[in-house]
Formats: C-alpha cells, structure tokens, sequence
C-alpha cells in the first residue's frame, strides 16, 4: 500500500510503537512513575504551546475589545466636540450680533436725529493710492450714491458705487476724496483731502487754511456739513503736524484719521440727515 511507502508514516508508526511498548514493560515491571513522568517529558512541549496559543488567542480578544472600546471613545469625543463647537458658534454669533447692536445704539445716541443702516463689511481693497469697502447692503435696502458711513468713533467715508445688494465705500483718506471741515476748538475752516503718502498710515491733509490760521497740534477736526456729502460735525481726527506754506500763504495740516476702516467688521450707513445740522452733543472740543 502506498501509505506504507511515506516515510513519515512510518517513522510516526513506529515511535507509536515504541512508546506502547515502553508503557506495556514500564507497567510490568511496576515503574508506574517512570510512566507519569515520561508522559510528562513527552506532552511538556505540547502542553507548553497549548498555553501560548490559548494566551495569544486570549491577547487577541483583549486588544480586539480594547479597540471596540477606544472606537465607541472616539465617537463620544467627537459627538461632544460637535455639540461644543456648535456651543461656540452660537456664542460667537451671539457676541458679533450684540456688537453690532452696541454699535448701532452708540452712534444714534451721538446723532438720535439720523436714520441709520447697519451694514457688514464684505470686502477690502486697497494699496498706497486707494481704499475701499464693501458692504453687505445695497439698493434693495435703500442704499443711495454719496450716503455718509459712520461708525461712533468718527466717519468712515461715503458711499461711490452702489449694486443691488451691495456698495462700495471710499474713505475718507483715500487720495480722491475731499470734504468740507473745521477744526472744533478755533472755528478754523478747510478741505480735507487724501494724500497717496499720508493714506497708508490712515492719514490726510487739511488744506487751504489761512496763513494766520489758528490749528495747532491735537486739534480735533470735524465735517463742517458745506459743500461735501457728510452731515456737520462727524469726527475726522486731530491734527498731528502744521506747516506753513511762505509761497502760498497758507498753512497745511496733518490729521490722523480718529478710524480705521482696516479694523472694522461692521459701519452705519446714514440714509438720511440734516447736512446742516448744529454740532452733536458728543462733540469734544
């Protein structure tokens, strides 16, 4: 027979062979300990894999658990981060929404008699020459050409291109820009105007003023409501610098602006005023 001829078999056949009949003399002669304890020699490497493979199979069942168990972790982590990231969105909309109202209840106790508009800044464009804003406000909400921007720190600029649901603004600084002022402390009048090298740094030019001009370094400059779009007495800025021109008999002023357009989020678009209305009670002289 062919299983005869495998050697395996027969080497397996005959170590079979040779313990039943080791057992057989073993219990003949009474060695019954012999037995047990070659039995024992025998099946202790057996015995010794058996446990390996049981606490292997073991392991694998304890780290299969342990990653159920961090999967499960995971998803609760992630559910109540989900849960605190909404919390916070909510608070941030709530803090922006009750900035926006702070903003709009300051700039209607300084001016109760204009109608505002709030509006959300959208865009920004600008480099050395020019600025501009855009606003999330536009025709459908009334939004006309030339309408004055505030906020209650100062004026912004004024409305230069209008679209259905939007506007752009120019700011005050900006080189094209050109409005009546006075300076609150003298009376002085002048224009103020960009200047490409001043509007970087959120400055302009009050120009025009007489040589004898009474301004001088800290005055606070405000619209004068002639000949400009911008109601009296909305806050240009203070004067930082005089100069005086010899040739042409004038002198020239420095005003940083009292804001900065690049730090806003939300402005008050003026949609009706009174260009000659008297001063605001919160003017500062």
């Amino acid at each position: 027979m062919k299983i005869f001829k495998n050697k395996f078999f027969i080497i397996a056949l005959s170590v079979a062979i040779f313990f039943v009949i080791l057992v057989s003399v073993l219990s003949i002669i009474g060695q019954v300990g012999a037995i047990k304890n070659a039995l024992n020699t025998v099946s202790m490497p057996f015995r010794y894999v058996g446990i390996k493979i049981s606490e292997a199979f073991e392991g694998f069942s304890n780290y299969f658990e342990s990653i159920d168990s961090l999967i499960d972790e995971n998803e609760s982590l992630r559910d109540e981060l989900e849960r605190l990231e909404g919390e916070l969105a909510d608070k941030e909309a709530t803090k922006d929404e009750n900035a926006r109202l702070r903003e709009y209840i300051e700039v209607k106790k300084t001016y109760p008699d204009f109608k505002l508009l709030d509006a959300l800044i959208v865009g920004r464009e600008g480099d050395n020459n020019t600025t501009f804003l855009t606003l999330d406000r536009g025709k459908a909400d009334g939004v006309e050409m030339g309408m004055p921007i505030i906020v209650s720190g100062g004026v912004v600029g004024s409305v230069c291109e209008v679209g259905d649901s939007w506007c752009r603004v120019r700011v005050i600084t900006e080189s094209s820009a050109g409005t009546g002022a006075y300076v609150s402390r003298s009376g002085e009048i002048g224009i103020i105007s960009g200047d490409i090298g001043l509007g970087i740094d959120n400055k302009c030019m009050m120009k025009y003023l007489p040589e004898n001009a009474d301004v001088k370094e800290g005055d606070l400059v405000y619209t004068s409501g002639i000949g400009s779009v911008y109601p009296r007495g909305l806050l240009i800025g203070r004067i930082e610098s005089v100069d005086v021109d010899e040739f042409a008999r004038q002198k020239t002023a420095v005003v940083k602006a009292a804001v900065d357009a690049d730090s806003l989020r939300y402005v008050m678009i003026v949609t009706d005023h009174d260009i000659y209305t008297e001063q605001p009670s919160g003017e500062v002289s």
